[in-house]
């Protein structure tokens, strides 16, 4: 009788434990607060609790993606995707995972599939198109970025890897509106404001340059690196002088040496012209 007391009590006890959802609950919970081990460990009890939920082993692979362990992340993507094929968000995440490890053609098949179970997913379009920037595939690219925008008009990341790829190409117009696209869903933004100043002074249109970088250390006047492109482009423009403040201001900073170098370097040269 008392074996009979025990087993019951241990079957109890066992059925009173927590479920891979509660567990999720919790791991999300962690997440939001940014405690990404016990996040980890919340999402390996659920997958524990549940080896066949596919959300779970999508969200430890996600949370594994998030500190950088992606050998481990893509083993939990591939599980997903294996006990639910049609699972947007599992191939995506297996896709990028392929991508961390450099593992290019499987990351595009994984991206491809998921595309082909949404097609409006941007989000896949724009890794997509990563992979083809950095392979140097720009057409590919930039059909891959358009999709991305075309799905999400708001993705800025999309505008601006495009217009990377169309300086890349030597498309200065569509890259300077692109950026000015990105500008009106983010205005005052000086990375959007910087990169509009470098693709205009590689198109040879010093004025518009000039413009797009006052803008941009306007908005971060402690970037001293856009302060020497804004110097840069006032001495292309033909304005030494401006240039020439520019340079010492950047150098009243004490910047780092290398900045340090090229400021003195350009500000004798501007110097030495003014004085012709």
């Amino acid at each position: 009788m008392k074996r009979i007391c025990l087993l019951f009590l241990v079957v109890l006890a066992l059925s009173c434990g927590k479920d891979a959802g509660q567990y999720m609950e919790e791991g999300n919970a962690y997440l939001r607060r940014g405690d990404m081990a016990n996040a980890v460990a919340m999402f390996e009890k659920a997958v524990e609790a549940d080896p066949s939920n596919h959300e779970a082993h999508n969200s430890l692979g996600a949370v594994l993606s998030a500190i950088g362990d992606f050998e481990r992340a893509l083993g939990h993507f591939q599980t997903a995707v294996a006990i639910n094929d049609r699972f947007v968000e599992g191939h995506y995440n297996l896709g990028r995972a392929y991508a961390e490890l450099g593992a290019f053609d499987d990351a595009l098949l994984e991206l491809g599939k998921a595309i082909s179970l949404d097609s409006t997913y941007a989000l896949a379009y724009l890794s997509a198109g990563d992979i083809f920037a950095f392979r140097k595939m720009n057409e590919q690219a930039a059909d891959a970025y358009h999709g991305a925008i075309r799905f999400d008009p708001n993705l800025i990341q999309a505008y601006l890897r495009l217009s990377s790829v169309y300086v890349t190409m030597g498309e200065y117009d569509m890259a300077i509106d692109l950026l000015m696209r990105a500008g009106e869903k983010r205005p005052g933004d000086p990375e959007i404001l910087s990169m509009a100043g470098r693709a205009a002074i590689m198109k040879r249109d010093f004025p518009a340059a000039v413009g797009f970088l006052t803008e941009a250390v306007v908005a971060d006047s402690t970037d001293l690196l856009l302060r020497n492109d804004l110097a840069t482009a006032l001495m292309l423009a033909g304005r030494e002088s401006e240039a020439v403040s520019q340079w010492r201001e950047i150098l009243a900073q004490n910047p780092g040496p290398d900045l340090a170098r090229m400021a003195t370097e350009n500000l004798r040269r501007a110097e030495s012209d003014t004085t012709r």
